[in-house]
């Protein structure tokens, strides 16, 4: 009997699934099963998975119907029958050893929870996640590291199907952070053994910056809150735990600091981001969670939030729209050769974190915008006529010129936000970091291996 189940739950269409099908079918060893579930109606993501099953020894289809992906886990979980699972989500990569790395790994350590790298592929500039990086080799990982508490949300981990079995975890169904509280709990309630495993590379596929935020989509209040009632409960679990293990808590303990920072790190990287989809109500509620965090810190690690998070103002980030609007830190003026991508661009703007833009965008493409974008204070449509001196006279930011609609790399805002140079120096900046991510993508697009 093979040891680990692949559970591949899919939805986004049957190109999607053959990329993470195929990425299966391409691993160095053949002990292991596939079990596909399909979450939708999709004619032709059915036919793709059928092929498969049809063609390959140890796939299996089962027929979920309209769900959640974390229903769907559920589902796949207690239809897997080995020891090990892995979830995966139709459009998601492995890279070609990872399944044999997981193995023998697991049978070395007998490990509960295994932690690959992540590799994230955005729409332009490839890289590797930082946390995820120093947690891969490690080994006899503790369960207040500090790696592994700052991505307890991220996908790719393989799992003890004990969890389900034995201590009856399920993956949260309505809403985001399901992945973030079953791993929680397995690593805290559970205490769960960790171990990394370098040898697999796990390509999330799911990224907001492709599929904006319509899966578990909730931008507002709800996911506010539900994100907020994670941050409760683990840092209520792990005070529990340093109760336990010292006999007393100060609240300055160095693993409970490390908790609220990582809190901090995901509203600000899951949920600031946002910033656009929010009403100004979400933002007076997450300003409120934010400074109920930051009342946690010691003094030490507040005074640093500024120089962690040097794109966002303080505390003027908690500004209404319309005031973040008045404040650009860059104003884009586009005129671009090919209007097509607009909104492939606006997209990228809106889903990245880094609300303090404004965009100028002539009158003759105004058509072309989806009315989700038009509808922001800080977009603004001008006459044809006399465009860009209108544009550059109401720019209340650096202004940066924009012909190519390629969507941006979501660091590239933030990280020209704190460059220090003359303004008249920003539109080389700009363009050079462009080019630079731009040549990474078309060497990739020839077939380059470059990682």
């Amino acid at each position: 009997m093979n040891e680990l189940t692949v559970i591949v739950t899919a939805r986004y269409g049957a190109a999607e699934l053959r990329k993470t099908l195929d990425a299966l079918c391409d691993q160095s060893t053949e002990a292991f099963d596939v079990l596909i579930v399909l979450r939708g109606e999709d004619p032709d993501e059915a036919a793709a998975a059928r092929e498969f099953c049809d063609e390959y020894v140890g796939f299996r289809l089962l027929q979920a119907g309209e769900c959640t992906a974390a229903a769907a886990r559920n589902l796949g979980a207690s239809n897997a029958g080995t020891p090990l699972i892995l979830f995966m989500e139709g459009g998601d990569y492995l890279s070609p050893d990872s399944v044999e790395a997981f193995l023998e790994t697991a049978k070395k350590t007998n490990a509960d929870i295994l932690a690959p790298r992540l590799y994230i592929s955005g729409e332009n500039e490839p890289y590797y996640e930082p946390w995820c990086e120093l947690l891969a080799p490690a080994g006899g990982v503790d369960r207040f590291d500090t790696a592994l508490l700052h991505t307890l949300h991220v996908p790719g981990r393989v799992y003890r199907k004990k969890f389900f079995d034995l201590y009856s975890l399920r993956f949260q169904e309505a809403g985001p952070y399901s992945i973030a509280f079953f791993t929680a709990e397995a690593v805290f309630r559970c205490d769960a053994k960790t171990e990394g495993c370098v040898g697999a590379v796990f390509e999330d596929g799911a990224g907001v910056f492709r599929r904006g935020f319509a899966e578990n989509a909730a931008p507002g209040s709800e996911t506010l809150e539900r994100c907020g009632r994670f941050c409760d409960g683990l840092l209520s679990t792990v005070k529990t735990l340093l109760e336990e293990e010292s006999g007393r808590f100060d609240g300055d303990e160095y693993t409970f600091q490390e908790a609220v920072s990582y809190c901090f790190e995901l509203l600000t990287e899951d949920l600031y981001r946002r910033f656009w989809y929010l009403t100004d109500g979400d933002v007076a509620a997450l300003a409120a969670r934010y400074d109920a965090l930051s009342a946690l810190m010691t003094k030490d690690r507040r005074e640093k939030l500024p120089k962690l998070y040097p794109d966002l103002r303080f505390p003027s980030m908690y500004m209404k729209r319309q005031d973040a609007a008045a404040l650009p830190m860059v104003s884009l003026i586009l005129d671009p050769r090919d209007p097509a991508p607009l909104n492939a661009f606006l997209a990228s703007l809106y889903n990245g974190r880094f609300p303090f833009f404004e965009i100028f965008l002539p009158q003759r493409f105004r058509d072309g915008a989806d009315a989700f974008w038009l509808g922001q204070e800080n977009l603004h449509v001008l006459p044809d006529a006399g465009f860009f001196a209108a544009a550059r006279n109401a720019a209340a930011g650096v202004q940066i010129s924009v012909k190519d609609l390629t969507p941006l790399d979501p660091k590239l805002l933030p990280g020209l936000a704190v460059v220090r140079a003359p303004h008249s120096f920003y539109q080389y900046i700009f363009a050079l970091r462009r080019k630079k991510t731009g040549a990474k993508t078309a060497l990739k697009k020839k077939g380059a291996n470059i990682r």
